[in-house]
C-alpha cells in the first residue's frame, strides 16, 4: 500500500501566514512561522469564524466606548 504524497496548493500567503489546501488529503495547512496546523476544511471554516469573532471582541474591548448623553 502506497500513501499518496501531500501536494498542497497555496490559497493565501502574507508575511505572517500561509494558507494551503491539499486536494489529496482534503486538509487545510495553516502555517504561521515555524508552526503548521493541519485541519479539515470544515474545521478551518469554523476556526476562521471564531478568529473573526474573537478579533471583533478584542478590538471592541480595547477601543474607547463613546458615552451617550441625553438632554431632558
Amino acid at each position: 500500500m502506497t500513501a499518496s504524497a501531500c501536494r498542497p496548493q497555496t490559497v493565501y500567503e502574507s508575511s505572517t501566514v500561509a494558507i494551503q489546501h491539499c486536494a489529496d488529503c482534503q486538509m487545510i495547512h495553516l502555517t504561521m512561522g515555524s508552526i503548521t496546523m493541519r485541519m479539515s476544511e470544515h474545521h478551518f471554516s469554523q476556526f476562521s469564524q471564531d478568529i473573526s469573532k474573537g478579533f471583533f471582541e478584542f478590538t471592541t474591548a480595547i477601543s474607547p466606548q463613546p458615552t451617550m448623553r441625553l438632554m431632558m
